[in-house]
């Protein structure tokens, strides 16, 4: 993460940014939008009144039922292409596993280093429709960490003290997360496959120097005995989701574990796995979870497809979780990574999707992100949400490819 060829590996379809600036919500816009869900009554009547005592029994038998079965969970309207106004009316900070909005304050402070670190009158964005100041950016952040011990009771503040600048024909989901692998610290029978350090030769190149490429990094072990080895993965699969990811953690066999981040790339451009088993008619959708069951049960062709990718991550041990292209954490649901070009680094973003979920099977997400991370695959009107380290994590990052409407939130 925070280096090239490191976001979403999923297929770019759009390269250029189309924004529109005569999207703003009024400063007096409301929405009397209910959230839509299943209810129950629990409850029940009584069409007869046959006395106190009966009555009471009634209501205590009827009052451990229900908490015997509890009510359904409400959720949100699902996300589509519609107002500001709409969008604040179903938003909550829970969507983004946070108490209150008051919980982004140290996630919101860390794009504020990055963009004070910038010239102020310096553009982070310049298109057609938008052009943006790391000062504008300053000023947007500034205001919103003013605001956050409102938003809980005043959510409307969103739409009375910012701009709320359209991303034009929506935006493409995608989702990563941190993934673990289990791995050996020396090589040994199941344990074959190296995670590299970055070659000395490639330190500072910044992926612009072309090296070797990923098939002959494999087939003719070119690094090998140099003593590059940082570990030895049990499968390569996860060695090579791994590198997609950028960073992750290695579990060795005695339970401790090491973070591992990007260092440094091989200059060659990254090709997705889910694009290469598409063209060759082996997927119909590509997701990472689609990916893995083929090549769980077609171990015999695993580095037919790895190989087609000539991109190749180098790694280094890491003494934090996963850094974005800010220099700093990266935090579940809050960091996004963005194409420069469309939403800089630096800007708050108001995203919505429908997220895979295993429970039921689409859960509507309104949440107000941040953009602090980059990458390679990430291009033109694409965002890739930064899911965290847990078992839904891996989920949703496996399965999210959707489209949904997206905002730069700028102060008035």
């Amino acid at each position: 993460m925070g280096k090239p060829d490191l976001g979403n590996r999923k297929i770019m379809h759009e390269n250029t940014p189309a924004l529109n600036l005569t999207h703003q919500a009024p400063v007096n816009e409301t929405t009397s939008a209910e959230p839509a869900g299943l209810t129950k009554d629990s409850q029940g009547s009584f069409t007869r009144h046959i006395g106190l005592s009966f009555l009471l029994v009634g209501c205590l038998f009827f009052s451990a039922c229900a908490k015997k079965t509890p009510m359904p969970e409400v959720l949100p309207p699902p996300v589509g292409f519609e107002s500001p106004a709409f969008f604040v009316g179903n938003l909550a900070p829970s969507g983004q596993n946070l108490k209150s909005w008051s919980d982004m304050a140290s996630t919101l402070r860390k794009s504020l280093l990055y963009v004070k670190s910038k010239p102020s009158g310096a553009v982070a964005v310049h298109g057609p429709n938008l052009t943006l100041t790391y000062g504008d950016l300053t000023r947007t952040l500034n205001r919103l960490r003013e605001l956050l011990p409102r938003l809980d009771a005043e959510p409307g503040l969103l739409l009375q003290y910012f701009q709320w600048i359209e991303v034009n024909g929506g935006i493409d989901y995608s989702g990563y997360y941190e993934p673990t692998v289990k791995a050996s610290r020396v090589r040994k029978p199941g344990y074959t496959q190296a995670v590299y350090y970055c070659p000395p030769e490639l330190k500072g190149a910044n992926g612009k120097r072309r090296y070797y490429d990923r098939k002959t990094i494999e087939e003719k072990q070119i690094l090998a005995g140099r003593g590059l080895e940082l570990a030895w993965a049990a499968d390569p699969v996860d060695s090579f989701f791994l590198e997609i990811q950028g960073s992750g953690r290695l579990l060795f066999e005695d339970g401790t574990w090491v973070v591992v981040n990007y260092d440094c790339q091989n200059g060659h451009k990254y090709k997705s796995s889910g694009k290469i088993m598409r063209e060759k008619g082996l997927l119909e959708r590509g997701d990472i979870y689609e990916q893995r069951e083929w090549f769980k049960k077609n171990p015999d062709r695993v580095r037919e497809i790895l190989n087609d990718n000539p991109s190749y991550v180098f790694f280094r041990l890491g003494d934090r979780g996963p850094v974005g292209a800010i220099g700093q954490e990266i935090a579940p649901w809050l960091s996004l990574a963005t194409s420069r070009d469309v939403i800089p680094l630096g800007a708050v973003v108001a995203y919505g999707v429908n997220m895979p979920d295993e429970r039921h099977g689409r859960f509507p997400l309104r949440g107000i992100g941040f953009a602090q991370d980059v990458g390679g695959a990430i291009k033109g009107r694409r965002i890739d949400i930064f899911c965290g380290s847990d078992t839904r994590a891996n989920y949703v990052a496996s399965h999210l490819d959707s489209k949904g409407p997206a905002w730069i939130l700028v102060a008035r």
